[in-house]
């Protein structure tokens, strides 16, 4: 997964869970559950893209199929020289806009710290008590630190001092830090500003309760539905329209403080809403299965068919796996690489998306040299499939495989990668592999059903360990039909 569909997968998870927050969840009176789901699902979104379910191209190759050793193709198209291009214009944006919100971040802190610094420290038990020498802000806790102004240092107003504890010994502000970070890198998508609102306003319905249920030694008779019209009515009567630090827990904002009066009036919810903190799995587990890359589907269908019809029409004969002697491309393994670097074209829609990786193209050396039955078993998309089909297609005609003396067919695979080069310039030439080793059988066990004798650099072994030989170590292979010998050479 490339980065920036990593970005955008991300995006959407973060995006697909807050509307699942906003649905079901937040008129819950579970709040501690609320801020545990805020936080697990921004988690879940930035891990969720970056599993990927079993399978891959290894499970898709057809059973007893010669592997030919894998070629690197690169970028074979001219740079644009008029200046840089979409993808690198999108990546300098994003950049641009990370570094803007980390120093943001930075000199939100710095304004907080500066600020504590401005007041006489007290240290408490549960906190430090900072008291301002104006009212110019009102009253706020941030971290360990309760900062009261001028008015508030003299009146030590109750409420106020056990809405802000109860922030400070939650840890509130690790949230909102946590959230302004990830932020930062996913400035983009608005669903971090819905998160981080939501966030906030469940601290306060949190702080609200425990400052409500939190009773002094002299109020200790006091019941708590006496306490929560009380509390209500000092919210209001504390209500400020003074601009406020974003990185602060205040003790009133008026944009949440209607909701906020709701919350302590509303009646507890009923447990049976549980279930909508039940639905996030399913929620996940859908995710993941939607946001698979499409190879997946494309090797499952590709294997079925190639079950399905073994045999090809157009080919006459029996389709061989391991022969006496192996088809060879005129020239040799090394001829083919600078066949396929000359003749394969990266395609402009991949290019513009960024589009790398491996390409598996399956394929029949018949008895006349001729290629055929070419077909995908693994592929990216964006024009690379339908490119490497019919490059592999075009090739000229291979010196037929023998076996006891007659020439007979044999089925391929053949591994190309397609790799963008990191410093594209203008008239930039594609990357040369260096010689591979000659073909080799696949390690798949079947394809080893006919031998019986098995020899590594003269030494008897086992079968294991001939599958379990990696091809770039192999320098030659000798296959004695009549012992059922096959004789290993390694580099």
């Amino acid at each position: 997964m490339t980065t920036l569909s990593y970005l955008l997968t991300a995006s959407l998870y973060l995006l697909l869970f807050y509307g699942c927050y906003a649905l079901l969840l937040r008129r819950n009176t579970f709040f501690g559950l609320n801020r545990a789901y805020l936080l697990a699902s921004v988690l879940l979104s930035l891990t969720l893209p970056l599993i990927e379910l079993p399978g891959g191209a290894a499970n898709s190759l057809p059973v007893g199929t010669i592997t030919l050793p894998s070629f690197s193709v690169g970028n074979s198209q001219p740079a644009q020289a008029d200046g840089l291009s979409i993808i690198q214009w999108v990546w300098l944006l994003y950049g641009g806009g990370v570094v803007l919100m980390l120093i943001r971040l930075g000199m939100q802190l710095r304004a907080v710290f500066q600020l504590i610094r401005r007041g006489d420290t007290e240290r408490m038990d549960a906190f430090t008590l900072i008291q301002l020498p104006d009212n110019t802000t009102p009253s706020f806790s941030f971290g360990r630190y309760l900062v009261l102004n001028q008015t508030d240092s003299l009146t030590k107003p109750d409420a106020l001092i056990r809405h802000e504890a109860a922030h400070i010994r939650q840890m509130h502000t690790a949230d909102v830090i946590f959230l302004e970070v990830i932020q930062a890198f996913f400035w983009f998508n608005p669903a971090l500003w819905l998160y981080k609102r939501a966030l906030q306003e469940v601290h306060e319905f949190l702080a609200d309760r425990a400052a409500v249920h939190q009773t002094t030694d002299t109020e200790e008779t006091i019941s708590c539905a006496n306490t929560q019209p009380t509390y209500a009515r000092q919210l209001v009567a504390y209500a400020l329209d003074v601009p406020l630090t974003a990185l602060t827990t205040p003790f009133v904002s008026k944009s949440t403080l209607k909701q906020r009066i709701v919350m302590l009036q509303k009646p507890p919810t009923p447990r049976r809403a549980l279930l909508g903190y039940a639905l996030a799995l399913p929620l996940a587990a859908l995710l993941v299965m939607c946001t698979q890359p499409d190879q997946t589907i494309i090797e499952s269908a590709v294997a079925t068919k190639q079950n399905a019809a073994r045999t090809p029409a157009n080919v006459e004969g029996e389709i061989f796996t391991v022969v006496e002697q192996q088809p060879e491309f005129k020239g040799g393994m090394a001829k083919l690489g600078q066949y396929l670097q000359s003749s394969l074209k990266y395609p402009a829609a991949a290019q513009k998306a960024n589009v790398q990786g491996r390409v598996f193209v399956n394929f029949i050396v018949d008895k006349t040299g001729e290629v055929s039955d070419v077909k995908i078993l693994k592929g990216l998309g964006f024009g690379i499939d339908e490119e490497a089909i019919r490059v592999v297609q075009n090739m000229p005609r291979w010196k037929p495989a023998m076996q006891s003396g007659r020439v007979v067919n044999v089925r391929f695979n053949l591994p190309i990668n397609f790799e963008l080069d990191d410093n594209d310039q203008p008239n930039a030439k594609t990357r040369l592999a260096p010689p591979p080793p000659p073909p080799v059988p696949a390690n798949d066990a079947s394809a080893l059903k006919d031998v019986k004798n098995f020899m590594i650099n003269g030494k008897v072994v086992t079968k294991e360990d001939v599958t379990a030989l990696s091809p770039n170590k192999i320098a030659r292979v000798d296959v004695n039909k009549a012992s059922g010998t096959i004789a290993i050479t390694t580099k």
